[in-house]
């Protein structure tokens, strides 16, 4: 199945926008007294340096960057622009019904000057992660998976978000929280251009030929308020409509194929069951390998058994790498589960950012928490109950569980024995 495959591509590659930054000795002193999981105990927490061994760091030069852009060399026109982001959050959040991609109209947009440097960025908006550079050239800053053009070049070691103050709350908040060093480091807000961005540390910046893997968490990726507001508007989506036949033809009513449309809410529900959200409670959003291969296309990658398929691809069924990324995610599992700011709060459209390069360094973090919101005081969320509307439940746990169940059968049929 397409969906398995990590289709091989020449183009460039490019970095990936939640990413890790050195630490100085006198940073990693303050963080001593963080909390952090054994690697060998599933359920104990204790205080410890936050550096974990399974995330143990390579030495670059300074002026070296994650991963350049063999391709993007040139220098581009200070007027050309990237489209309007068509990823899935964004397509939900719009009102069009026409479908229409076309980044030349639009008050906002400038028109595109070098149209040859602009095929080049086309061809890889979809799938390439996000580079980092520290010579004159530039280039374009692209998601593994999310939203195009919200991120900019920071200082060494860092990069720039846009400023979301949901997001920024919480990453307050995490710095106080024992999921500290599993979140990236939060650096304080900035100003570029007239632009507010939040700056975050770059998780990418010290490995060697990085593979990426971004999951995103939990039986659902969108806020019972955005399916109410839904509801109270159902207009017929042709677009989504549209989406819907690409991924199965047969899945549309006849009624809904003779108005060639379908709402808005039916396509956020029918979304989740297509994909591994709603039955294992986490989805492969995309994947980028060292070897320059690439894919977003797991919409309709459901079963476990396509997902193990897709993970032993991803990781090689590198043994050591397979210990190491089982032993973070255990580490995560139970520093959440005694988390109060986990406690209180729901995550929606987060996702685990899984690195490992050729050294066999690995590690995962949790990034992105523009959906992530507390819960009413008089409720409780277990993270791993069925979700009904109105109970707020996310099912991030649900999705962690699944996740390592996978790993931890991975391990045991890998061959060779781990180094470390």
């Amino acid at each position: 199945m397409a969906d398995q495959n990590i289709a091989n591509t020449t183009r460039p590659f490019i970095g990936h926008p939640q990413l890790h930054d050195s630490k100085s000795p006198q940073d990693t002193e303050n963080k001593s007294q963080l909390t952090k999981h054994d690697d060998d105990d599933s359920k104990g927490i204790f205080t410890g340096d936050m550096n974990d061994k399974s995330c143990k760091k390579i030495k670059l030069e300074p002026h070296v960057c994650s991963l350049m852009a063999a391709e993007a060399t040139e220098d581009h026109d200070e007027d050309e622009l990237l489209p309007p982001c068509d990823c899935e959050e964004c397509f939900l959040a719009g009102n069009s019904d026409s479908g229409s991609n076309d980044f030349e109209t639009g008050k906002q947009m400038k028109r595109i000057r070098t149209m040859s440097s602009w095929r080049k960025i086309r061809n890889m908006v979809h799938w390439s992660p996000f580079v980092q550079q520290f010579k004159k050239h530039r280039y374009p800053w692209i998601q593994l998976a999310g939203h195009q053009g919200n991120f900019k070049a920071g200082d060494q070691g860092t990069i720039l978000k846009k400023l979301c103050s949901k997001e920024q709350t919480c990453l307050q908040q995490l710095m106080k929280d024992i999921i500290r060093p599993y979140v990236p480091e939060y650096k304080g807000e900035v100003e570029r251009d007239g632009i507010k961005y939040i700056q975050m540390q770059d998780l990418l910046c010290e490995f060697d030929c990085s593979s990426l893997m971004d999951c995103k968490i939990g039986v659902r990726t969108y806020l019972e308020e955005e399916l109410q507001k839904a509801r109270e508007n159902p207009k017929l989506r042709k677009d989504m409509y549209q989406k819907m036949i690409e991924v199965d033809p047969n899945e549309p009513t006849e009624e809904e194929h003779a108005q060639q449309a379908i709402t808005k809410p039916r396509y956020m529900i029918w979304r989740e069951t297509v994909s591994s959200t709603a039955n294992q409670g986490f989805r492969i959003e995309g994947i980028k390998k060292a070897d320059g291969s690439s894919s977003r296309d797991f919409k309709t990658t459901r079963t476990r058994e396509q997902i193990l398929d897709c993970f032993i691809s991803y990781t090689d069924n590198n043994k050591n790498i397979i210990l190491k990324y089982m032993r973070r995610l255990k580490a995560i599992r139970a520093t959440l589960e005694a988390s109060p700011f986990f406690a209180r709060h729901e995550l929606i459209g987060s996702s685990l950012l899984f690195v490992h390069d050729n050294t066999e360094q690995a590690c995962v973090w949790m990034i992105d928490f523009g959906k992530s919101n507390p819960i009413p005081n008089d409720a409780t969320i277990s993270h791993r109950a069925p979700w009904v509307e109105g109970n707020r439940e996310d099912g991030y746990l649900t999705g962690i569980d699944n996740i390592i169940d996978i790993f931890e059968e991975m391990y045991t049929n890998a061959t060779g024995s781990p180094t470390s």
